[in-house]
């Protein structure tokens, strides 16, 4: 499929998104190993690994996550996939669950805490927000894209597989309402998990996503995930909303993510005036408020 992002404008969105995506990031909430389990379900069946290959190519094995005690509404959890361990945290709303619950995919070498303000706005209108570090999140000396990107995103695709399959150990998450959020290259790895995952995922919440990067994926040895991601969008018949804003992705071309909404079958498009490719300050409500309304109305429509 002729791709519309020339390769000039490929290279300066990259370098772009590429320093934003690790934009002020807020302090990184430490995890003490010590801490007590709250979580009564590490039985011997529940703790043993599990082996998933739901898919051709995707395989890796889950233990039940460990959920941390806490005083907060926010309690620490390690999630893991093929043993190793991948730090997170759930943040519930105030009332009793079982929550309606964001999953959320980070930009480029994004840490935990950089989407802290959209997670309070998500549990004051009572949804419930995992967070988690992806495990090849430490960002190298300057920032450099990797070497071999398409490996690098089937990395992420794997770990953020094995925190889906975990939210059912996990105390009052509402599994038939799962969403997932995706900002920048965690958009894009959103949007491979919610197409290949649309019978555990209720929607797709796509942040000025960097799809623009499967075009320049490469691999060490073979291709572990396809780069051709408009016809696998096709396939995706869960509901989509992509907010994007003025001075984020497209900036002057207002046709940049024309492909991927001829891509996808149900899918809305909220342009944030103003907004840039953080999406902080202001721009940070906007899409709290947008996507919200955009997962009421896919509730509204699946009970009509």
């Amino acid at each position: 499929m002729e791709r519309r992002v020339k390769s000039a404008l490929t290279a300066t969105i990259a370098l772009f998104l590429l320093v934003s995506c690790s934009h002020t990031p807020e302090p990184e909430v430490t995890i003490e190993e010590t801490a007590k389990i709250t979580l009564a379900t590490t039985t011997a069946e529940t703790s043993a690994a599990e082996t998933e290959s739901l898919y051709p190519g995707f395989e890796y094995t889950v233990n039940a996550p460990l959920v941390m005690r806490s005083d907060s509404n926010t309690k620490p959890v390690i999630f893991y996939r093929d043993i190793s361990p991948i730090k997170g945290r759930i943040t519930y709303p105030e009332g009793e669950g079982p929550f309606k619950t964001v999953i959320i995919s980070s930009g480029l070498y994004g840490r935990l805490g950089r989407y802290s303000n959209k997670v309070k706005s998500y549990t004051e209108r009572g949804y419930a927000v995992v967070e988690f570090n992806f495990q090849n999140g430490a960002p190298p000396p300057g920032y450099a894209d990797p070497e071999y990107l398409g490996d690098f995103i089937y990395d992420e695709v794997l770990d953020l597989f094995a925190v889906i399959d975990s939210m059912k150990y996990i105390p009052d998450v509402d599994l038939s309402n799962l969403y997932l959020y995706g900002h920048s290259m965690g958009g894009l790895v959103a949007s491979y998990c919610g197409t290949m995952r649309q019978d555990q995922i209720k929607g797709l919440i796509l942040v000025d996503p960097s799809f623009y990067a499967a075009d320049i994926m490469n691999f060490e040895g073979g291709e572990t995930i396809t780069t051709d991601i408009y016809p696998l969008f096709a396939e995706c018949n869960i509901p989509a909303v992509l907010i994007t804003g003025t001075e984020g992705s497209f900036g002057e071309d207002p046709h940049f993510f024309d492909e991927a909404m001829e891509a996808f079958p149900n899918i809305e498009y909220v342009v944030i005036d103003g907004a840039d490719h953080h999406m902080d300050g202001a721009a940070s409500e906007k899409v709290v408020e947008r996507s919200i309304e955009a997962m009421t109305s896919w509730e509204v429509a699946e009970k009509a």
